[in-house]
This record gives structure tokens, sequence and C-alpha cells, in this order.
């Protein structure tokens, strides 16, 4: 795939980004270059940011938001940028727009093992899921971590697709 670059929004003089996921300086100032490749850095959750600068103005941004904002269309305006793989491959093809429910949704059938674990205290294993946002429902208790995954994608399984 060939790299294509467009305009960041709130930053058009000053920086481009492109479809591989990559940020770029197209405006020289103070310490910084013309073409300038910014470095990403992960967020504490694992999202890649980058930092924006002009003159005074400093702005950190997600890097799958600039490169979906860009590349990815969003014909129902859907808020949420949801990615296919790993969180730090920001190529436009990686990513796609969800609502809310949908990311929640891609996240729960992604992580198969985000609601499992053993509970030490009585020494089962546990399984639990998110059917929407903000809401966690009990599955209940295993003998064995096979049987709780069973169980969790059982119920993972009965959530409607949303976008």
């Amino acid at each position: 795939m060939q790299e294509q670059w467009k305009p960041v929004r709130e930053f058009e003089d000053v920086y481009e980004v492109s479809n591989l996921g990559r940020v770029r300086r197209t405006k020289r100032s103070k310490g910084a270059t013309v073409g300038h490749i910014l470095i990403p850095y992960p967020q504490h959750k694992g999202y890649l940011l980058v930092d924006l600068r002009d003159g005074d103005k400093v702005k950190t941004k997600a890097l799958h938001r600039l490169v979906a904002e860009a590349f990815v269309p969003n014909p129902l305006g859907l808020p949420e940028v949801n990615h296919l793989g790993l969180l730090s491959d920001c190529r436009a093809k990686q990513l796609e727009w969800r609502s809310e429910a949908g990311n929640n949704l891609h996240r729960q059938q992604a992580n198969p093992e985000g609601g499992v674990s053993f509970y030490k205290r009585i020494r089962k294993w546990i399984a639990r899921y998110s059917p929407e946002p903000n809401k966690e429902v009990w599955i209940g208790t295993f003998k064995t971590k096979k049987k709780a995954l069973e169980a969790r994608k059982a119920a993972v399984a009965t959530i409607p697709f949303v976008l």
C-alpha cells in the first residue's frame, strides 16, 4: 500500500497524517524541521499519542483518531474509532468507526479471557462480561478455566450486533 498524506484537522498548516499511521511536520518552527516524523508514545491503556504544536498551542491527540478522521469514511457519523487489531497498529485499514456499544461489543469478542479470572479465596474461576458499556454481568464460578471461558463465550454470543 502506498503512503498517502492529508492535513491534520485543527493543524492544517503545520502537520500531515498518513494512511500508514504516521504524522509529519509541514511547517518549519524553532527546533522543528519540515518533514520531521513525530514519534508516538503509548498512553497507559496502550493507545498511541502524539503532541501537536503550533506556536504556543499544544494538543495531545490519539494517533488512531487522526488517521481515522483523515482516511476512514464515517457516513453514519459514529463517534468512536475501533481497532481491528493491535492498539499499536494505527494504519487506516486497521480502523473502523463504531458506536460506544459497538466498540464495547468488539472488545468483548476480541478479548475472550478479559472477563475470566481465578479467585484464590474460593479456589475457583469466575466469569463475567459487559453486554453494554459500564455494565458488568456476573456469569458464575467454575472449577476449570476452560468451563469459565466456555460460559463467557456463550454469554458474549448473546449480545446483539451493533455498529
